[in-house]
C-alpha cells in the first residue's frame, strides 16, 4: 500500500555539508494557509458560542422557533470547525528544493528524496470558472511507493511542481529513449511508443503521420496529419505527461528520413 505524504507548511531545513541532497535552493512555505485556517476556526468558534447564548435566551423566553433556529446555526458552525480542522489544512509542513533533490518537514516527520528516487510526476490544474485562478496539484511518486502531493495550499506551488517535473523529466526521458532505440516499446499512461508508431487504445499512428505532440489546456494531444483523429488524454490522469511530449519529439526526430 502506498504511503501518502501531504505537503504544506513550516520552515525548510538548511542543507547539511556533504548532504546527498546538496545545497538548499528554495523553501516553499505553506504557513499562510494555516494562518487563514486558524482565523476561520476562531471566527466560527466565536459565532458558534454567540449563537448558543442566543439560543439559550430565546428558549428561556419560550420562543421555541427562534431558539431552535439559533441552535441549528451554532451546530452548523461547529460542523464547519470540524471540516476546517480535519480537511488537511493544519499540517505545518514545508517543501525545500535542493540541488540534488527535495526534503519535506512537518509533524509527520522529515522525508528526503534525491532526484533519482522520484519515478513520476502527474500535473493537474483545475479552474472552476473562466475568471478563477487555476488550482494546481502535483502528484509525485517515489521509487519506494510513497506519494507526495504538492497542493495549491503551498505558496507558489506551480513553481515548485514545475521544478520537480523538470528534474524528473530530465531523468525519465533518456531512460525511455534508450529503450526505444533498443527496439523496445515504452508505455506511458494510455500511450505506447516504439520506433514505428505511437499507440493509444489500439489506434496506431506511424511517426510520419504525427505532426506534433503537446500538452495544453489540461490535455495531452498527439496531432495527426490528414483525416485521422488526434490521440488525446487528460494530463491530470497521466503520469509524466511532460516527459511523454519530450520523448515523442525525440523519437520523431530519430525516425525522420535523413
Amino acid at each position: 500500500m502506498r504511503r501518502t505524504v501531504w505537503t504544506t507548511t513550516s520552515r525548510g531545513e538548511a542543507a547539511i555539508p556533504g548532504d546527498r541532497l546538496g545545497e538548499r535552493v528554495r523553501t516553499f512555505d505553506g504557513r499562510a494557509a494555516d494562518h487563514r485556517a486558524w482565523t476561520w476556526l476562531a471566527l466560527l468558534g466565536l459565532a458558534s458560542l454567540a449563537l448558543i447564548l442566543v439560543a439559550v435566551v430565546y428558549l428561556h423566553d419560550r420562543d421555541w422557533w427562534a431558539g431552535l433556529f439559533a441552535l441549528a446555526l451554532s451546530m452548523g458552525c461547529a460542523a464547519a470547525i470540524g471540516w476546517v480542522a480535519g480537511h488537511d489544512r493544519l499540517r505545518g509542513r514545508s517543501v525545500t528544493l535542493h540541488t540534488g533533490g527535495l526534503s519535506i518537514t512537518g509533524p509527520g516527520g522529515p522525508a528526503r528524496y534525491g532526484w533519482d528516487e522520484l519515478e513520476s510526476v502527474t500535473v493537474s490544474g483545475v479552474r472552476n470558472a473562466p475568471r478563477d485562478r487555476t488550482r494546481w496539484t502535483f502528484t509525485v511518486v517515489a521509487d519506494d511507493g510513497t506519494v507526495l502531493r504538492l497542493g495549491d495550499d503551498i505558496r507558489d506551488v506551480r513553481e515548485l511542481g514545475e521544478a520537480v517535473a523538470l528534474e524528473v523529466t530530465s531523468r525519465v526521458v533518456p531512460r525511455h529513449l534508450a529503450a526505444v532505440k533498443a527496439g523496445e516499446s515504452v508505455r506511458m499512461g494510455p500511450f505506447t511508443i516504439d520506433l514505428d508508431c505511437v499507440e493509444k487504445d489500439g489506434e496506431r499512428i506511424p511517426w510520419p503521420g504525427v505532426s506534433a505532440v503537446d500538452m495544453d489546456n489540461g490535455l495531452v494531444t498527439v496531432h495527426t496529419r490528414g483525416a485521422r483523429a488526434n490521440l488525446v488524454a487528460v494530463a491530470g490522469q497521466m503520469p509524466d505527461a511532460l516527459a511523454f511530449t519530450a520523448l515523442c519529439d525525440l523519437v520523431r526526430e530519430l525516425t525522420e528520413p535523413s
